[in-house]
């Protein structure tokens, strides 16, 4: 079966469905909560600085309780946030290779630098000069209020970054006592899966024990809160500690080796891996010739001597001529945090009321991926002289005599050594000056002035010098090596020793800073009742923010001299600022009579860049309730983001992808045709090597030119309250959302560019495939000079995405406590991306793999049931859901596997209060053990042959918490 699309294009009629997230209250007190309290309590809400009540908000707005984090054992801020519906795992703990160290948040699957975090309203700093977007590690999760996500644009309150919605975390800054809370947690998982494991059998793999407990977690935090002056003056402050324990994937029979589809093993996969092995494999170009055949894929001999030569066996997955790369690999990495702070606020009078807050935090963690290995850098050419080779080896690779040469790559993985390891470490500092209070006849203002920096430290160990490689391999010949040169003897079976190893295996650093300064202020207050329905609210504000960027790295980075980071990473600084000036207006137009309620809302912000120059972003909204049990709401919101610091100023360079060639293999998925729009000559058709590891070579980087998107959001729904109608606590919400942004910043997408040129030969996906001019591939060698596909940041296409929000709360009085029960559930009526302008759309809405991702189900939910005892005892039980899935591409064998089921998960917790201050809550998360679906390397899984973030990947979580309140 030959490759093909799968995906929807926007010219095809869109599957109709149901979408719905976002949720008037996930958690509260059952025994306190009221009926107002279930819709929400008059607050500033967040998407305005417009005090009204949350449920009337013209913005849908998601609000989390301190109470599911408590119930849910949540020391990881972002496992929380991606059980929600309307968000997709970005960065977690659970990935390794290519993990940048932080936990990021991505809403409607529109990219996590177009979701703004903030905390009280304001701003946090960068999280990583890679990956820009703010860190919740830095968040307390002991501290928090409550979440408020509102998922459409709100650029004309906040500013850049809110195309896709805010995520905002309030903090109790209210706290009164000394609290001190201890939690352990940790994955219990069954290893059980028969086939898999006679697959690692006959593979010669280790399979891991029946049972699994690991990824032990510890956390720990001191709260303490105090009014002073007799109430005029508060300060509540924090101070943690998070210790999270390594998982590795040779523990569990799904990760513990990399799948590949295979149709002819039972198990539908094998275990395949890269063709970079422990024994070498051997690329040798023949004079003239144009590409690789069978004939010139050598490897050891394991049954002869040692050093001799035989054909490679073409990569059949047998663990002859493949390495599993996934042992080693991390599945959830090692972490430690340290977290600390104060929020403090002292009313000097109504007008003058100075407050200060400070947060730190440290976080340290490792992400470790498989040994290294020289990974086909050279050294291009080898000596027949050389002493390391056998006569047998110098015959094989046609040697007439000492003083020819031969063209060579060699991949040769130095299990000899160490694992790679990236020791990621990231400290932040945050502090807050401001000053508020009340002017003049219901008038007041907030001034404030931010400080957020970052600073990145990133230790690279155990990858391999290039310079030293190639010189060790050539046996030292004394022209220029690096000193201390030892002959690296990769023509032997157990030939390289440690101190072989040692001397190739070279440290590299990386840091950054990364600072964010904020200076801002606002008025608000009243400028009369025109129409006889209450005042008219306005705000006024403007805002100044500076972000400022330098990346340094040392000469191994810089000149690409690692043989397994795929090209060179170039230092890179910049910064830009931008001025702003924004309003807002609430218009009320009826307050009772013939009809409820009926209102405008209108905003407007106005930001000049440094770098991109002006841009304006505006809102306008109704709210209209014909009954005071029935309120229908809608928005208009124009956003504009301006290229962040990265997009603009990181240099390009040569990374790797994970995809497939279908012009790779001697019988390649694409026809000759479609293999020469891309740049396979007719001698090169056939002949080109695909990597089993999947693995590409891609050019990435920033580009000074980028003009900010543009984004437009619509939503739309309807809000209804039970208490008109004797539903105590009863409240539900449907809301319609769709949003577009043109011209989007980022790469086309270099598998993308594969299948379109293959698919349709346009000039504008072909023209970015730059083949090697001998081989043909996309992968041999690391640098410009070899194969890639080109990948620039530019402005693009467009991105697009349609659904319903539906979420329901409601608070049923019951025995000595209340009955609570609560849903949030999204369906996705479509998430579709243009690569290019003009080009068709695709849609990812129901797929996922190497074009579209992680999995982006049609529907998903969570909903949550719980009893709450008026003696302080309680438990809650959830559900999980999420819609099955399509791989975007055919591939073949696969055709039992390129479907995700839907899943479903099934969680319990409870609490109790002993003597008034002691707290005990336990919990199981994945209560029956799900197993994770099997994803094989065509479809780009991120971690573990699956998508941790998406689906539990190790078992069931069990947790037990203590708190201690005085």
């Amino acid at each position: 079966m030959k490759m093909q699309s799968k995906l929807k294009l926007a010219t095809a009629p869109v599957a109709l469905g149901v979408a719905l997230a976002a949720t008037p209250a996930m958690a509260q007190d059952a025994d306190e909560a009221t009926a107002d309290e279930a819709v929400g309590a008059p607050i500033v809400v967040t998407g305005s600085r417009i005090v009204r009540p949350e449920v009337e908000s013209i913005s849908p707005v998601t609000t989390v309780g301190a109470e599911l984090i408590d119930e849910t054992g949540t020391v990881r801020v972002e496992d929380l946030l991606n059980d929600l519906p309307q968000t997709v795992a970005g960065q977690t703990a659970f990935v390794s290779n290519g993990a940048s160290g932080t936990a990021t948040v991505n809403l409607r699957n529109l990219g996590s630098t177009r979701t703004l975090v903030l905390i009280d309203g304001r701003r946090m700093p960068s999280g990583d000069p890679f990956a820009t977007a703010p860190d919740l590690n830095q968040i307390p999760a002991q501290l928090v209020e409550r979440i408020e996500l509102v998922t459409g644009g709100a650029s004309s309150t906040y500013g850049a970054d809110a195309v896709a919605g805010v995520v905002n975390f309030i903090m109790d800054r209210d706290y009164e006592g000394f609290s001190l809370e201890s939690q352990v947690s940790f994955y219990n998982a069954s290893n059980g899966n028969d086939s898999i494991q006679d697959l690692l059998r006959r593979t010669n793999n280790p399979v891991p024990n029946d049972s699994q407990n690991a990824g032990f977690t510890y956390d720990i935090t001191a709260t303490f809160g105090a009014g002073f002056d007799d109430g005029r003056g508060h300060v509540t402050g924090y101070l943690g500690y998070r210790e999270i324990d390594a998982i590795v994937q040779a523990n569990y029979d799904e990760s513990a080796c990399a799948l590949s589809f295979r149709s002819s093993d039972p198990t539908g996969f094998t275990c395949a891996g890269s063709s970079t092995t422990p024994n070498g494999t051997f690329f040798v170009f023949s004079p003239g010739a144009n590409g690789l055949t069978g004939s010139n894929v050598l490897t050891l001999d394991e049954n002869g001597p040692g050093n001799t030569f035989r054909d490679s066996l073409a990569f059949s997955g047998t663990g002859a001529d493949t390495y599993n790369y996934a042992p080693t690999n991390y599945y959830q990495r090692p972490d430690k945090r340290w977290t600390a702070g104060f929020f403090a606020d002292y009313e000097i009078n109504e007008s003058l009321n100075p407050y200060a807050e400070f947060q730190f935090m440290d976080d340290r963690s490792v992400a470790q991926i498989a040994f290294s290995g020289t990974f086909f850098n050279g050294p291009n050419t080898l000596s027949c002289g050389n002493n390391l080779l056998s006569d047998q080896q110098r015959t094989a690779l046609g040697c007439s005599g000492p003083t020819d040469s031969v063209g060579i790559l060699i991949g040769k993985r130095l299990v000899e050594g160490a694992p790679r390891q990236n020791d990621l470490r990231h400290t932040s500092y945050r502090g807050v000056l401001g000053m508020r209070g009340d002017l003049w006849d219901d008038w007041s203002y907030d001034v404030y002035a931010l400080r957020g920096n970052t600073i990145y430290q990133n230790t690279y160990l155990n990858d391999l010098s290039v310079s030293r490689i190639n010189a060790a391999i050539s046996g030292c010949p004394g022209t220029g090596e690096p000193a201390g040169c030892i002959p690296l003897n990769v023509f032997q079976i157990g030939g390289v020793t440690r101190a072989q190893f040692d001397y190739i295996a070279v440290p590299a650093l990386q840091n950054a800073d990364l600072e964010t300064t904020v200076a801002s202020g606002y008025i608000t207050g009243p400028i009369g009742d025109w129409f006889g329905a209450g005042d008219i609210q306005v705000v006024f504000g403007t805002e100044y923010r500076r972000e400022d960027y330098e990346l340094r790295v040392d000469e191994n980075f810089a000149q690409g001299n690692l043989s397994g980071q795929g090209g060179p990473t170039a230092p890179v600084a910049g910064s830009f600022n931008v001025k702003e000036f924004f309003t807002e207006i609430d218009i009320p137009l009826v307050d009772g009579g013939f009809i409820d309620y009926l209102g405008l809302l209108g905003g407007f912000r106005y930001s000049d860049y440094n770098t991109s120059g002006g841009s304006e972003t505006y809102k306008v909204g109704v709210n209209f309730a014909p009954v005071d049990w029935v309120k229908f709401r809608a928005v208009y919101s124009r956003a504009v983001r301006s290229p962040n610091i990265t997009s603009l100023f990181s240099p390009q360079n040569i990374g790797l992808f994970g995809g497939t060639d279908p012009c790779a293999t001697a019988t390649p998925t694409a026809t000759a045709a479609q293999c020469a729009n891309t740049g396979v000559t007719a001698a090169q058709y056939g002949n080109i090597p695909a990597n089993p590891a999947g693995q590409y070579n891609q050019l990435g980087g920033g580009n000074p030119g980028l003009l900010p998107e543009v984004a437009d959001s619509y939503t739309g729904g309807v809000v209804i309250t039970g208490d008109a109608l004797g539903l105590r606590g009863f409240a539900l919400t449907v809301d319609y959302f769709n949003i577009s942004v043109e011209g989007t910043i980022g790469g086309v997408g270099a598998q993308t560019a594969i299948d379109n040129c293959i698919a349709t030969g346009d000039p504008a996906f072909c023209s970015l495939i730059n083949r090697n001019a001998g081989t043909g591939d996309l992968w041999l060698g690391s640098d410009a000079n070899d194969g890639f596909v080109v990948n620039t940041v530019q402005n693009i296409g467009s991105l697009e995405t349609e659904g319903i929000d539906i979420t329901a709360a409601f608070n049923y009085p019951l025995g000595n406590g209340a009955l609570t029960f609560n849903y949030a559930g999204v369906y996705t009526f479509n998430n579709r991306f243009q690569p290019l302008p003009g080009e068709p759309f695709i849609d990812c809405a129901g797929f996922f793999g190497s074009t579209c991702g992680s999995p982006q189900p049609e529907y998903g939910h969570v909903a949550r049931v719980g009893y709450r005892a008026d003696s302080g005892t309680s438990f809650t039980f959830s559900w999980r859901y999420t819609g099955g899935v399509e791989g975007d591409v055919a591939v073949t064998g696969d055709d039992q596997f390129d479907t995700i089921d839907s899943y479903s998960y099934f969680d319990l917790s409870g609490s109790t209060t002993v003597a008034d201050t002691l707290t005990l809550t336990a919990g199981v998360n994945n209560i029956f053990d799900k197993k994770p679906p099997l994803i094989g390397s065509a479809y780009s899984p991120s971690n573990g042959n699956t998508y941790p973030g998406i689906y539990d990947p190790v078992g069931r979580q069990i947790f037990l918490r203590a708190s201690l309140d005085f």
